[in-house]
């Protein structure tokens, strides 16, 4: 029977300090109890510290009767603990999955059993046969008693083992707490089955500290690996789900790791990758040294058939790679992220918007040049066909002198006609060409132009305008402008040299079409009425939210001046 007598002893500090770890250990756990598999490790805990507990009192207790007793105590939290720890490795191999409430029923089964044996004991002395005594107590089981002890040992260590190692196949990530925890377990079974079955005599509680080095190292695979954090868990998802690229490199630009994405876009796995130089796979990287486009971003393309091993016929891949410095808390660089956005379907729908540009600027030019054939054209063979028909009467009624001057100007007209034609065709052969760089086309048209017409035409463009992003609408409407600007010069300057000028002057580029020809009064021009040339170069000017100026007078030359923002030139609303 037990008693009240009690005293203190340096022996109880192994086992009350292993209480203080497990409560400990239960509180942190407890707190973190949505996790999955926070609960049953908490539960675990709280048995475990009974146990330990009783191993306080056993040692504080003075008599053999009240040893004996919490030597019976101790050994009723004993299958509870196990029970526990097994259901903890259910619920954190697959949480939800394996730890039911089914499965939870039956494995608590054998502790209330094996706890009304031991509550019977005295009675029927199914637990134990007797107990002995030398450094410590220790007990003799009964068949029931070994029953139990295999229980512990042989069927929920097995399926511990079991579960573990499934865990460690199919998740790379947990290998190390796995390998921690199996440690901890075997460790701590071994001390407590060499403890009961006598084979190892301390004064100590040689079952208690096992049981101390097991929890310490669930803890420490628990805590310092952050298993029950989902934030660990949430990233590594995050980064396997991520449909870009992801690679890490060391300072030398050898791959360490990379995602399943980048695994897809290299074609390859890590483990043929990892320790290749990234210039190896990537050759379109700008720089030899990483550290020189660290925090920038650059457009490239990878031939899929290339990546893929296939052939050289399938579709290629656009991405848009972002780089970046990894460095650690002393701000060194300890290496690199890049990360690869597929913008392919980007260049698609881009190509595919360009190409309808194209296709409506190419439409709105051809009814600007019905427009102006209809009325430029149209007109001189409606000249044409009044004088073919003014001669014809001419001879009709004999009068042979006036004859001839008809027909002189009756040449000279079909000679303009003619001479627009090829400029007409000139002009449109050039629109035509509108995916190709602007001022690459714009060159083209001015050698042929000055060819064609024995006027020399020099170029000029500001090198920040060298290579303009212009949108179709934009660069057919400059080109036209310059053309008509081209065309009056033939017609009505009788210059001897032409200057286009492009550069940007504040938010507005400007373009300069001057001539050294006899030049014209504009302001009388503009009383009389403006050409059609002009009317038309405005109207152009001005549909590209610009608007033109003409600077000119009698034997000094004409300048015609076109200014267009630069949000428009950009292609911006």
């Amino acid at each position: 029977m037990m008693t009240l007598n009690y005293a203190y002893t340096p022996q109880i500090w192994p086992s009350l300090l292993t209480v203080l770890l497990l409560f400990t250990l239960a509180v942190y756990a407890w707190r973190r109890r949505s996790v999955p598999g926070a609960s049953p490790f908490t539960i675990a805990c709280l048995f475990a510290a009974m146990w330990a507990a009783g191993s306080v009192m056993e040692y504080a207790a003075v008599d053999l009767a009240s040893k004996i007793s919490w030597v019976k105590f101790q050994a009723a939290w004993q299958l509870p603990v196990a029970t526990a720890i097994t259901c903890f490795v259910l619920e954190y191999t697959w949480p939800g999955r394996w730890l039911t409430r089914r499965n939870l029923a039956l494995l608590s089964v054998p502790p209330i059993l094996i706890l009304l044996v031991i509550l019977t004991d005295n009675l029927y002395h199914l637990a134990w046969r007797g107990f002995t005594f030398a450094e410590s107590i220790q007990p003799q089981f009964s068949p029931v008693g070994w029953i139990g002890f295999a229980y512990i040992f042989g069927v929920l260590g097995t399926l511990n083992l079991v579960v573990f190692g499934w865990l460690f196949l199919r998740s790379p990530q947990h290998r190390w707490p796995v390998v921690l925890m199996l440690v901890g377990q075997f460790g701590g079974r071994i001390l407590y089955m060499l403890e009961r079955t006598g084979l190892l005599h301390s004064v100590l509680p040689i079952d208690l500290l096992g049981m101390a080095f097991e929890f310490s190292m669930f803890a420490l695979a628990l805590f310092g690996f952050r298993i029950l954090d989902p934030i660990p868990m949430a990233s590594r998802t995050a980064i396997e789900q991520l449909q870009s690229g992801m690679l890490v490199l060391d300072p030398q630009g050898r791959i360490v790791s990379l995602n399943p994405a980048a695994e897809r876009i290299l074609g390859a796995p890590l483990s043929r990758l990892r320790g290749q130089p990234v210039g190896d796979l990537l050759p379109a990287l700008p720089c030899e040294h990483l550290a020189e486009f660290a925090e920038t971003e650059f457009e490239f393309s990878l031939p899929k058939g290339n990546r893929d091993g296939v052939g050289s016929g399938l579709e290629t891949r656009y991405y848009l790679l972002e780089a970046s410095s990894l460095n650690d808390w002393r701000g060194l660089e300890v290496g690199h992220l890049l990360l690869l956005h597929d913008v392919t379907g980007q260049k698609h729908a881009q190509a595919q918007l360009l190409e309808q540009q194209r296709a409506l600027a190419m439409l709105q030019e051809r009814e600007q040049l019905a427009r102006e054939l209809h009325d430029d054209l149209g007109q001189a063979l409606a000249a044409v066909h009044l004088q073919a028909t003014t001669a014809k009467l001419l001879l009709a009624i004999g009068k042979t002198d006036q004859v001839s001057e008809t027909l002189e100007n009756l040449a000279e007209t079909t000679l303009q006609v003619e001479a627009d034609m090829r400029e007409y065709l000139l002009g449109a052969q050039t629109v035509t060409s509108a995916d190709r760089p602007f001022f690459e086309m714009l060159r083209e048209y001015l050698v042929r132009f000055s060819r064609q017409y024995n006027l020399p035409v020099d170029l000029t463009v500001q090198p920040g305008l060298s290579e303009p992003q212009l949108p179709p609408t934009v660069s057919v409407q400059l080109l036209r402008i310059i053309q008509e600007a081209q065309s009056n010069v033939r017609k009505h300057a009788c210059a001897r040299f032409v200057q286009v000028d492009f550069a940007i002057s504040g938010d507005w580029v400007r373009v300069v079409v001057s001539d050294d020809g006899q030049g014209f009064d504009p302001a009388a021009t503009a009383q009389q009425g403006a050409g059609f040339g002009l009317q038309s170069m405005r109207e152009r000017a001005e549909a590209l939210g610009g608007h033109l100026e003409v600077n000119s007078a009698p034997g000094k030359g004409t300048q015609v001046v076109v200014q267009v923002p630069v949000s428009k030139v950009n292609g911006e609303k």
